[in-house]
Parts: C-alpha cells; sequence; structure tokens
C-alpha cells in the first residue's frame, strides 16, 4: 500500500528534492477535492503545493482510481502552460514513484473562482478569461496535435468522470438510462479530439490580479472537447439553482465563456449547443443521483437540480442563454 504524505512527512521529502529549508517550512493542508492530498509548504522563500493521488477517493460511495494519474496531470501542465502561457501554475516536480506532482503555488490573495460564485460575486470578464483559454487549448490540439503518449489514455477520465457521474446516474435512474448511456458512449467515441481538462470546475480556477490560472489536471486527456464545455456550464447551472437571486449573473458569465471559447476555439470546433447541454442534463442528474453529489444543495434544491438536469437531457436548449429559463 502506498505511503501518504501528511504535515510531517512532506517536508523531509521536499528538502530532499527541491531544496525546501525544514526549518522555516510551514505546511498547510488545503482542502477542494476527494481524489488527493493536497498540502501547501512555504519555507519563507518558496511557497509549493504537493499533490499526491489516492487510490480510493474520499466519497462515501466504493470509488477508485489509477493514481498514476499524478503523471499525466505533470504533462498536461507542462503541455497547457506552452500552450498559454500564464494560464496554469508552473510544474517544479513530479515523482512517478509516489504520484506525486509539485507545483507552484499561487498568491495568498488568489482565491478561486467557486468561492466567489457562492457568494453572488459573478464577474463575466472571469468567465471570457477561462473560455478564451480553453478556447485556444482545445484549437491548438486538434486532432491530437502536440499531446504525447502518456495522455492519450482515458482511463482515469472513464474511472473519475463517465462511470461515477453518467454509468452510476443512470443505473440509479432507470427512466433516463437510456440517455445517460447515449451520452456516455458518444464521450468514448468523440468525432473529433482535443486535449481535456476533465475538470473544469470553478473550484479549479483561480481568480486574483491578471488572467485565471487553471490548476487539477488529474483528468486531462485526449477527447471530447464537448466535455470541458458541459463541465463547466453544468456548474454554473447549479449555482443558479442554488442563489436563484443571482441568476442573471450566472447567466452572463455562462454567455461570456461560451463566446470567448467560440472565437478562441474557431469554426472547426464550432459547439453543437444541443450536445452540450445534453451533456449538461446528465452531469445535473449526476450531481444529485451519481457517486459525487454537489454538497452545497439543500435537499429541495437538489430536486430541482435533478429536475433541470433531467429536462435538458431529453429537450436541450439551442442557445447557452437557454439553460438558466
Amino acid at each position: 500500500m502506498m505511503d501518504l504524505f501528511d504535515e510531517h512527512t512532506v517536508v523531509p521529502y521536499l528538502a530532499g528534492r527541491l531544496g525546501i529549508a525544514p526549518a522555516t517550512a510551514v505546511v498547510t493542508p488545503l482542502g477542494g477535492g476527494v481524489s488527493n492530498v493536497v498540502l501547501a509548504v512555504d519555507d519563507g522563500t518558496r511557497s509549493v503545493v504537493v499533490k499526491q493521488a489516492l487510490p480510493r477517493l474520499r466519497v462515501a460511495d466504493e470509488w477508485t482510481a489509477p493514481p498514476q494519474r499524478a503523471e499525466s496531470e505533470a504533462w498536461a501542465l507542462g503541455l497547457a502552460g506552452r500552450l498559454v502561457p500564464g494560464s496554469v501554475p508552473d510544474v517544479l516536480d513530479s515523482d512517478a514513484d509516489r504520484h506525486v506532482v509539485v507545483i507552484a503555488r499561487a498568491p495568498a490573495t488568489w482565491t478561486d473562482w467557486k468561492a466567489r460564485l457562492l457568494r453572488g460575486e459573478t464577474d463575466p470578464a472571469v468567465a471570457a478569461g477561462l473560455g478564451d483559454t480553453v478556447g485556444r487549448w482545445h484549437r491548438a490540439t486538434l486532432g491530437g496535435a502536440g499531446v504525447p503518449p502518456e495522455m492519450r489514455a482515458a482511463a482515469a477520465f472513464e474511472q473519475l468522470r463517465v462511470a461515477p457521474y453518467y454509468r452510476t446516474a443512470a443505473a440509479r435512474l432507470p427512466a433516463h438510462a437510456g440517455a445517460l448511456l447515449a451520452h456516455a458512449a458518444a464521450l468514448t467515441a468523440p468525432p473529433r479530439v482535443t486535449l481535456v481538462h476533465g475538470d473544469l470546475s470553478p473550484k479549479n480556477v483561480l481568480v486574483g490580479d491578471g488572467h485565471p490560472l487553471v490548476i487539477d489536471f488529474e483528468v486531462a486527456h485526449l477527447g471530447d472537447p464537448v466535455f470541458d464545455l458541459a463541465f463547466l456550464l453544468s456548474h454554473l447551472t447549479l449555482k443558479a439553482v442554488h442563489g436563484p437571486e443571482w441568476t442573471a449573473g450566472y447567466r452572463a458569465c455562462a454567455v461570456a465563456f461560451a463566446g470567448a471559447y467560440a472565437a478562441a476555439a474557431g469554426a472547426d470546433l464550432a459547439p453543437d449547443w444541443p450536445t452540450v447541454h445534453g451533456h449538461v442534463g446528465c452531469l445535473l442528474l449526476a450531481r444529485v443521483h451519481g457517486k459525487s453529489p454537489a454538497e452545497y444543495l439543500t435537499p429541495e434544491q437538489r430536486v430541482a437540480a435533478a429536475a433541470r438536469g433531467a429536462a435538458l437531457l431529453h429537450e436541450p436548449p439551442t442557445t447557452v442563454d437557454g439553460l438558466f429559463r
């Protein structure tokens, strides 16, 4: 069984690999996920984040995934940073034996976009910046261009997204199983492939002074770009279910993201919005009935989110604005 790092063991490890000073190092456990040990370490000179992939995720259901995804994440971060400089943190170290990636930590004044959105702080400029970045990633890697062999396998995507979201929801919702499984099948045999982030959630977008930083590439793979669009839009839709008084702001962010993406991705990747929105419906159902339920929804909001997901799955709107009607 793999030994996992904690506040005591990570400092000697970093001292040996990166020269972190043990005498002044301060370790802070970071939250925000269920699939990794995540520790911030600052010795007064350098501030880094250590991510170690867990073989079994911290959820109520049985949910495993290959810890080798840490190596894929390091490759993906490097590729994304070369394609759009400044869009991701620098990779400082990668350890295939311990399934660890070490990245530069964002300034302390930066916060994740999810926290801001849940407070009703809806800034379309952040969404537009993210849409432009993702569109440029997809356009530059269309057909697999520049994607190394280490990132072409999609085992982690199946185990961290398709199975726990689409297939689990299908097993628990027989009335929608056919549509859910059809969308899952489409993801496994896409007509176009690009670099796909796979976890394009607001919690993985850091906002501060300057361009948003995207983190958490452990599900990155060569696959269907539709998933990144649907995943981000599903989160904005869920925020509107949770905070209906801020719906106009969430809608503005979704429209800004979609517009900037389309402009950056180009005609060859022009989104088919009903297809995207069908996947949004799948993901809303999954965030209620899958293995990773949205933790901030009340019981009443869970019912509303599932109803909205079913509607989008079977009658997807043709425009992004329609997600919020």
